[in-house]
């Protein structure tokens, strides 16, 4: 039997959806959130869109790579309720752009801090979907 004594960390990792109408840079971000340029909140976003902008890969290609899914309905339906399975299927009909990622709680503290909890976001151009957390 073998025993780790050196450091043991416990991380975990947040879900995510995201579904945008136009092109996810960093200006689209913080407007579509409501941050300021000017606000002293703006950094931490920065470092959030910075995480999911690392983390994220379109739909199809993540369903790809998930397990035994096969295409985009399959991985929804196994994964995400229906509410979510919809939103994402009529949004694809709409030709807006969809991805889905991971934030890491082991990456910085401005990534586990979203980690941690779980969070909506819901505008004209971005829906963020961060509530498929497993703390």
């Amino acid at each position: 039997m073998k025993i780790k004594t050196d450091y043991i960390t416990n991380s975990s990792s947040t879900s995510f959806i995201l579904i945008i109408n136009n092109e996810f840079s960093l200006d689209n971000f913080l407007k579509n959130i409501g941050i300021k340029s000017d606000s002293d909140f703006k950094y931490v976003f920065e470092g959030l869109y910075n995480s999911i902008h690392e983390n994220m890969e379109p739909i199809e290609k993540y369903a790809k790579g998930y397990a035994e899914c096969k295409d985009v309905d399959t991985f929804l339906q196994e994964n995400f309720d229906e509410f979510i399975t919809e939103r994402v299927n009529n949004s694809i009909k709409d030709g807006k752009k969809v991805y889905v990622g991971r934030l890491h709680s082991d990456n910085n503290d401005i990534e586990t801090f979203f980690c941690t909890d779980s969070f909506c976001i819901d505008s004209d151009e971005l829906y963020f979907n961060g509530e498929i957390c497993v703390w």
